[in-house]
């Protein structure tokens, strides 16, 4: 359980920091790659870095994909925040915890029972409604609202084969290297990626950028430990796992969000925020 609380914290403060970063205008792109590039230096400086053992593992190859695919669906999430709006893209990013749930039960063929199925509902509900905003800016072309639907996918693919990866290749010694791994292979791709952005090379040297970096690095390196520990400890059924840690994220986000930044919370909020309460609960004790 500790490893899933160290998730839920993480996670949230992964929100506030993209919220202080947007107060002080900094790169997101920049903010994400030097993130990346600390999250893997702290993780290999704790777990070591066998580099010839790397090479050899069998899950080296879904690593890179998941790496990948962890730099471009922050770039979907940019963008549609963008284009879409803020409510969309939270609503997509969080019920894609339907993903990795259907995913467990149908693949790994985790127990169903009636209160498992009822806690998920409540889950999925709860989510909608505590994320939910009125947004009073319209999307000007329809074929925007894909944005939303490929974060839905990519999110919630990626806690897939992070799981798939987790129950068939890793074992406790090898899940903080297989974490470090993914964040280097991310940050590789950042870099990649960055000369085709046609921004100053002196422009990554900002003070601020690389506090700000380096400490998003450090939590979301804590926000994917956790989550990868949560798994390995088996002390819940994976689909329990998501459904906790993924209801915790937004009650936590909200909570900080209400103290920190005041932002309002409507009566549908509430209730959501009151029904993610109930399926914690529901969750935990299947």
């Amino acid at each position: 359980m500790a490893y899933l609380l160290l998730c839920i914290v993480s996670s949230s403060l992964l929100m506030v920091i993209f919220k202080v970063a947007g107060i002080r205008k900094l790169d997101n792109f920049k903010l994400i790659v030097i993130n990346y590039i600390t999250a893997s230096i702290f993780g290999f400086s704790i777990g070591g870095f066998p580099a010839a053992d790397i090479i050899e593992l069998n899950w080296l190859p879904l690593s890179v994909i998941i790496g990948i695919l962890f730099i471009l669906i922050f770039l979907v999430m940019a963008r549609s925040t963008q284009l879409t709006g803020i409510a969309p893209t939270t609503i997509a990013t969080k019920m894609s915890v339907v993903i990795p749930i259907s995913f467990s039960i149908i693949y790994f063929s985790e127990r169903i029972s009636i209160l498992k199925i009822a806690g998920i509902i409540l889950a999925i509900l709860s989510v909608f409604l505590t994320t939910y905003r009125k947004e009073t800016k319209k999307i000007s072309n329809s074929s925007y609202a894909w944005f939303p639907l490929l974060l839905f996918a990519g999110s919630g693919i990626i806690d897939s084969l992070v799981k798939y990866t987790q129950e068939s290749y890793l074992n406790e010694d090898l899940s903080i290297v297989f974490s470090s791994s993914l964040f280097l292979i991310a940050a590789i791709s950042g870099f990649i990626i960055s000369p085709f952005r046609k921004k100053s090379f002196k422009s990554w040297f900002k003070p601020d950028l690389i506090i700000m970096g380096i400490t998003l690095g450090i939590v979301n390196f804590g926000s994917l430990y956790g989550i990868i520990m949560a798994l390995d400890s088996n002390v819940f059924d994976s689909s329990i796992v998501f459904g906790i840690n993924n209801i915790g994220i937004v009650l936590l986000s909200i909570l900080l969000a209400l103290a920190l930044f005041k932002e309002k919370v409507s009566t549908l909020n509430r209730i959501g925020i009151g029904l993610s309460l109930v399926s914690i609960v529901v969750l935990s004790f299947v």
